[in-house]
């Protein structure tokens, strides 16, 4: 069983604080892959007093800490890109059915590594254009790192999801090394570019390389340049390499039927090969040797195999081509012995193959985890979604709950909420995650940084879109505070509505017709004008909303309505007292009409209103300018005038001619 012996180092933060015996450190959580670290007094070890350090609250510091936190453009792009992936594919986990399910799955593998695949010719593009030699080494890790993650997707893919019928892999896995292992390919192509090919130095290097790999086309494409290319053991050669059965699942034939085909085929090489018919040439030997599969021979091309694994392909190729995927076990320690002969350690790469080669996915999850440093949860989460949904991952729960496909999204979307402009892809990686995924939301969304309106808003819909009441209700609260402290009381109110926070709303309102009382004038009308409902969530909202319609319909011409309206707002006391006078004032105009509009009663009402207001001594009434008193003043008299002309416009008392 693989495994990997290299943990990667924690990673360490040196924090400018004093070292006092007496002085610890604390921490809380922020969003994601972050930590608030702060200063903390110990509790002192004798009671003298002598060694104490007070901390005082301005002496003392809050550290941002945060890991794993950098993240190139390119990296976000690939984020973005995949996301959309993701999401799609949960909706089609739902609504497919197994064969087409299966179907996408592969199609959505694909689609990643092409992700990937762009993702890493970009950064190529900018390490060749980067001068500075700093920047150009980390675009080359990153070039590395991808190169690595696509290795083990592209095997994984092979062994775990787009799995061949009958489980015969070699020719998958030969894809796979001529895709991932290039330089035979890149040399042939040097070699051919020569106007004397076989005379190049590596000509029969790039022959070797290729055979290595099966490229029997192109081999014989390179023996065709020797200038011994028309000598009998060089066509017989050639009739060999074009007579090699290859396995494809395109063709008509079985497994059975094929494999007699291969081993006809490699009698017949055998049996030349002692006869003698090469021993001309030593390195046509050498490639008759490969096709006979000779262990020796692939004992000395070591070198032009350069990992076990290439080694181990390599040699099945013309060993035993039918080989089972569920085999390959068995034939991996034979490579490794060559390679370990040669004084070559196994790496960390090395042991995540094997371990995809020996079916061991979870060694495969944890290896890159511990070895890759930012692709990995990246890697993992979306490598596990697949392989969750293609049966291919336990289904047992982890100790804490949840199983592996989901502890690994979370993670990832952990990672992804510790950045500013991608939080928003991690909350959709959340939704897919559904036992822990929606407590995890509840969290990050109390701890995300509200910089702006319009972030809050984001937030906010987020927040309605999964039924997080609490927390809507929270993120509305501190918006709202946030405008009343900038004295913006119309985005206050608004943000309180949202809140439904009645006391605060009471709050907000009393400063309304506090600036009323000073200004004259409402601020915020079209707010005002279209509370709606919303009104009815306190007294005073709804006393505000009655009082500007009722100086919409004065300003209208609508005295009779604009009259009724004002007493009924005077009569159910909704206002505070402090408004009550500015509401009787406004009554002034009413009363010294030429047509009698208040009434016997609703004077009276008024009357009692301003006798009670008096009684009261309230500030407001008490810190009257002379202008407002005589204003009272005023105010009483017109009662008195407006209540005689009522009750005799009433008939209470009959006038004499």
């Amino acid at each position: 069983m693989a495994s990997s012996t290299v943990e990667r180092e924690p990673s360490e933060f040196k924090l400018p604080v004093p070292n006092f015996g007496n002085v610890g450190l604390s921490c809380e959580w922020g969003l994601g892959q972050q930590l608030h670290v702060f200063q903390t007094q110990k509790p002192p070890v004798n009671t003298s007093g002598t060694d104490e350090l007070n901390l005082g609250v301005e002496k003392q510091a809050i550290f941002d800490i945060r890991w794993n936190a950098e993240m190139h453009d390119i990296a976000r792009k690939l984020v973005n890109e995949s996301h959309n992936i993701f999401v799609m594919l949960q909706g089609q986990v739902k609504s497919l059915a197994e064969p087409a399910l299966d179907a996408q799955l592969r199609k959505a593998s694909k689609h990643y590594r092409g992700v990937l695949k762009a993702c890493q010719m970009e950064l190529i593009q900018l390490s060749e254009s980067c001068e500075e030699e700093v920047k150009k080494l980390k675009y080359e890790t990153y070039i590395q790192e991808f190169e690595i993650v696509q290795l083990i997707w592209s095997l994984c893919q092979i062994i775990f999801i787009d799995v061949a019928p009958g489980g015969l892999i070699l020719t998958a896995l030969l894809d796979w090394l001529q895709w991932h292992f290039p330089e035979g390919k890149y040399l042939a192509k040097e070699v051919c570019e020569d106007e004397q090919s076989c005379s190049h130095p590596k000509y029969w290097e790039a022959i070797f390389r290729l055979m290595l790999q099966g490229n029997t086309e192109n081999v014989r494409l390179l023996l065709s340049l020797h200038s011994h290319s028309q000598s009998d053991s060089f066509v017989a050669v050639d009739e060999l390499l074009r007579k090699m059965p290859h396995w494809t699942y395109q063709h008509a034939q079985s497994a059975a039927e094929f494999e007699m085909k291969w081993r006809h085929w490699r009698e017949e090489c055998i049996r030349r090969y002692e006869a003698g018919e090469f021993a001309a040439y030593a390195e046509l030997e050498m490639v008759v040797q490969v096709l006979c599969g000779d262990e020796t021979v692939f004992r000395e091309l070591r070198d032009y195999c350069e990992t076990w694994y290439h080694h181990l392909i390599s040699k099945l190729l013309y060993q035993n081509p039918t080989v089972r995927l569920t085999d390959l076990t068995f034939h991996i320690k034979s490579s490794q012995a060559v390679f370990n002969q040669a004084g070559l350690n196994s790496q960390e790469l090395d042991n995540i193959l094997q371990a995809a080669f020996e079916f061991d996915i979870h060694q495969v999850i944890k290896d890159t985890c511990t070895s890759l440093s930012n692709p990995s949860w990246w890697f993992v989460a979306h490598l596990a979604d697949l392989l969750h949904h293609c049966k291919q991952l336990d289904p047992q729960k982890l100790p804490f709950g949840s199983n592996l496909r989901e502890y690994l999204l979370l993670e990832y979307a952990t990672a992804l909420m510790s950045h500013e402009s991608l939080w928003q892809v991690g909350v959709d990686y959340l939704d897919f995650c559904p036992i822990f995924g929606s407590s995890y939301l509840e969290s990050y969304v109390e701890h995300i940084p509200l910089d702006n309106e319009r972030k809050a808003l984001k937030v906010l819909h987020i927040c309605d879109e999964r039924k997080l009441t609490l927390q809507a209700q929270s993120v509305c609260k501190i918006m709202g505070m946030k405008c009343l402290r900038q004295e913006r009381l119309g985005s206050a109110l608004s943000w309180f509505l949202r809140s439904k926070d009645a006391a605060v709303i009471k709050q907000v309102t009393n400063k309304f017709l506090t600036e009323y009382c000073e200004q004259g004038k409402f601020s915020h009308l079209d707010l005002i004008d279209h509370l709606g409902p919303s009104m009815l969530i306190t007294n005073s909202l709804t006393f505000l909303g009655k009082y500007r319609e009722f100086h919409t319909m004065y300003d209208r011409g609508d005295l009779e309505g604009a009259s009724s309206l004002l007493l009924s707002l005077i009569s159910s006391r909704l206002a505070p007292k402090t408004f009550w006078m500015t509401l009787l004032m406004d009554a002034l105009p009413l009363l010294n009409l030429p047509k009698v509009i208040l009434n016997i009663q609703q004077t009276y009402e008024i009357m009692h209103c301003l006798e009670e207001l008096q009684r009261d001594g309230t500030t407001s009434y008490k810190n009257m300018s002379e202008a407002e008193v005589e204003k009272a003043k005023l105010l009483r008299v017109a009662l008195n005038k407006n209540l005689s002309r009522a009750i005799i416009e009433g008939g209470s008392i009959k006038v004499e001619s």
